[in-house]
């Protein structure tokens, strides 16, 4: 009985004293490094949020987020974890929340819905264009458009994510949802009603690389996303343009096509994604070699911070980038301000996880524009998640202007305009709708996509 209550005192003096020492820690993080994400910040006390419960509920999730030493404690929970699976060698099945927010998007610049957004921090560094075009000017202020009806309502903002690691590789599994998938082609419909045949609209969806692994005995836990495209494009409007980037993946599957470590893929996956546009566009690719590589080291990504897998920890990825040739000005607009950037953004290659965040310097604006020295009059917007930011790059040497629009950041609030408002005013010609599979599934992220038309 007295070793009992010896081991009971010595219990608590252990909590006590790391709870006291968590409390009159003042050095705070921000950020969780190994989870590559914002933590919570401290609450403010209000008289609202005291009767409400929520300022209780706030300061828990604070208290955990910053508790002493959290990383040094999730990385022995995740070994402790990894000890008792009951997995087979080489091979763990994890169970993952995906947020509605951005992967891989700093989180700084993520405004509130409709919200007019900040500028980014100013401690990130911005690097000087490599063009020499002159900046445009901040959209103008319209009138706010007739009232349409609402988009339809979905649940929770969190969903659940499943990947299974094979032989150090992380490989994010796909489940069919057939309501997802008409909702797509009901969001892509509508816009092709509204803008009509004055603007040509092109479908690009990437799939997860699940497609292109060899699960072998695992393969029965994954849907065919090849069977799941050719349900979506049997209920596209014939004026709907769909672009092949399966088949093109496909044919270089045993390439470096997706990151092991992170959801993306990788430049060149991107690069064979823009040759299938540009062949459904029945123009000419640019040869691979005519761009300079340059070559970044120990990226762990998306799929590592969201299971924090030891053999992904062990098998980082290299990103290899292409680096544009022809000169540009890309200027990004966070409501008014503006904004200019480099496409390849360097002063993110000694991070370690967030150095996806280097295509498009996260591409995280309100609206962005590229302008180039190809002086032929076309112009085209692309309306994309985070796998757009490695491929729009590859479109310079085609467009004079090439508009940007991220479905999660845009603010009709903030621009006055609708999208095809935007179209409209800045003279656009094409349109191209650019998400990879998990979101084309997913009716959350479309209806967003469908909030931006009316």
């Amino acid at each position: 009985m007295k070793r009992l209550r010896l081991d009971a005192i010595a219990f608590i003096l252990i909590l006590g004293g790391l709870g006291l020492a968590n409390l009159l820690n003042t050095n705070k993080p921000t950020i969780s490094v190994l989870e590559n994400r914002m933590l919570k910040a401290r609450p403010v006390l209000t008289v609202s949020s005291l009767l409400s419960g929520d300022y209780f509920r706030d300061f828990e999730d604070y208290y955990s987020d910053t508790f002493i030493r959290r990383d040094s404690i999730v990385k022995i929970c995740r070994d402790v974890k990894d000890a008792l699976s009951l997995n087979g060698q080489g091979v763990t099945l994890v169970v993952a929340r995906e947020q509605a927010g951005p992967v891989n998007e700093r989180p700084d610049a993520v405004p509130t819905p409709d919200e007019k957004p900040v500028p980014i921090s100013p401690e990130v560094p911005s690097q000087a264009p490599a063009g020499s075009a002159t900046e445009g000017p901040s959209p103008e202020k319209t009138p706010a458009p007739t009232p349409k009806p609402t988009p339809r309502e979905f649940g929770e903002d969190e969903t659940v994510g499943y990947y299974l690691i094979v032989d150090g590789k992380a490989v994010q599994l796909f489940k069919f949802n057939r309501e997802g998938m008409d909702y797509y082609a009901e969001v892509l419909n509508k816009y092709h009603n509204v803008l009509g045949d004055k603007v040509t609209l092109y479908s690009v969806i990437p799939p997860t690389n699940s497609e292109f692994v060899k699960l072998r005995k695992y393969a029965d836990i994954t849907d065919s996303q090849n069977d799941a495209m050719d349900y979506l494009y049997s209920r596209l409007d014939p004026g709907i343009i769909p672009v092949n980037v399966y088949d093109a993946l496909n044919r270089h599957k045993d390439e470096y096509i997706y990151f092991r470590t992170d959801h993306h893929w990788t430049a060149l996956g991107a690069y064979y994604g823009y040759c299938a546009f540009m062949e459904t566009t029945g123009r000419e690719p640019v040869p691979l070699d005519r761009y300079e590589t340059v070559q970044v080291e120990g990226y762990l990504g998306s799929s590592y911070t969201k299971t924090l897998n030891k053999d992904l920890e062990k098998n980082p990825d290299t990103i290899y980038l292409y680096l544009p040739f022809s000169q540009y000005e890309y200027v990004m607009y966070y409501g008014d301000t503006a904004q200019t950037a480099d496409l390849i953004d360097m002063s993110y290659a000694e991070g370690s996880g967030d150095k996806y965040l280097i295509f498009m310097s996260t591409g995280g604006a309100t609206w962005s524009v590229i302008r180039t020295d190809v002086h032929n009059g076309k112009k085209i917007l692309v309306m994309k998640d985070s796998f757009g930011n490695a491929w729009v790059p590859f479109l310079l040497p085609h467009y004079e202007e090439i508009y940007v629009v991220d479905a999660r950041f845009y603010s009709k609030k903030a621009t006055g305009m609708t999208i095809p408002e935007f179209i409209e005013k800045h003279g656009i010609q094409e349109l191209v709708f650019l998400f990879y599979m998990e979101n084309v599934n997913w009716a959350k992220f479309m209806n967003g996509v469908e909030s931006h038309l009316y």
